[in-house]
């Protein structure tokens, strides 16, 4: 185990005390109850703002935006996971007498240079990897580039609420919960991160005998975001690769459905097609694992740096 995840382990370890299954198990009820609330808050709420107040526009917006055939559709899914962020601070605040900084960056504070730092290492990598696909895939134009820059900034602030709400549950409360509790990393690793794997189960059924492979995605998706949280003490780092993957996936070149409304482009298949899709998975795969391999090799030569300090000049 090397230094920073000892390092992770021991401030972790102050959580012991108020780290019983039983607060898990609530705030997880917490968490389902905020997920419904916020859903039908979000929903409501767009429909509301849409209809101009009238009451007939009103029962047809909301019928739209929830049937999930519009591009209001998409940003109110992404920010129905604020549901998540308040059910995490009042699990802690009143379950574990905690705060959110303690499980969200054990290890000092939440790192916004940390996350703008990754974000930009991630997303120059994600786009390149795109830029070197484009020669070889005949992408079906989406979203025309004058409607895209208007949905641009609201797209990447719900993006951002909903991996951070995903990164603040998985890695930052239960990942930190179980470290507490248990000294192996298949515990507090694996655990958040098979769950966070089977959250994409319904997304993942989509693709027919595929399934296993695109849930393979997230899955490994997950076990670097945890690594990142356990070596970097902060989850800042893991939503910036989380951030990145899903402003690609939701903005440049999505898969069609209800999520791929906001993209400039479109895979040019149909998500059944078995042949066809399979290497796209596993090419989206090793993107995945060369990105992750790239950012450690930056990090450790930064780290190395720190360590030595500023040259001195006589």
């Amino acid at each position: 185990m090397t230094y920073r995840i000892r390092q992770y382990r021991d401030h972790v370890a102050t959580l012991e005390p108020e780290a019983q299954v039983w607060k898990l198990v609530f705030t997880g009820a917490l968490i389902i109850a905020g997920q419904i609330i916020a859903t039908s808050a979000v929903f409501f709420a767009f429909a509301y703002a849409i209809s101009s107040f009238s009451d007939s526009l009103y029962r047809v917006e909301l019928l739209r935006v929830s049937s999930l055939q519009s591009r209001d559709s998409v940003l109110a899914i992404l920010l129905t996971f604020s549901g998540w962020i308040l059910a995490v601070w009042l699990g802690l605040r009143f379950l574990h007498s905690r705060r959110i900084r303690d499980v969200a960056a054990p290890i000092g504070r939440f790192g916004w240079g940390s996350f703008w730092r990754a974000s930009l290492f991630f997303f120059t990598f994600g786009l390149l990897a795109f830029a070197a696909t484009l020669p070889f895939m005949d992408y079906l134009p989406n979203l025309a580039p004058e409607r895209w820059i208007l949905w641009l900034i609201p797209a990447l602030l719900a993006i951002f609420v909903q991996v951070y709400a995903e990164e603040l549950v998985f890695r930052g409360y239960l990942q930190s919960m179980l470290a507490a509790r248990f000294a192996s990393p298949l515990v507090w690793i694996g655990v958040p991160t098979a769950m966070f794997g089977l959250l994409h189960l319904p997304t993942a059924m989509a693709f027919g005998k595929n399934a296993w492979l695109v849930l393979a995605a997230p899955t490994i998706l997950g076990g670097i975001a945890a690594h990142l949280t356990a070596r970097r003490g902060s989850i800042a780092a893991a939503t910036a690769l989380h951030f990145a993957n899903n402003a690609i996936g939701i903005l440049i070149v999505s898969v069609p459905g209800p999520l791929g409304m906001l993209s400039l482009y479109a895979y040019p298949f149909d998500p059944m097609d078995v042949e066809t899709v399979r290497p796209m998975i596993v090419m989206n795969l090793a993107f995945i694992l060369l990105a992750y391999a790239g950012y450690h090799v930056v990090i450790r030569l930064r780290d190395r740096r720190l360590q030595r300090g500023p040259r001195v000049i006589n």
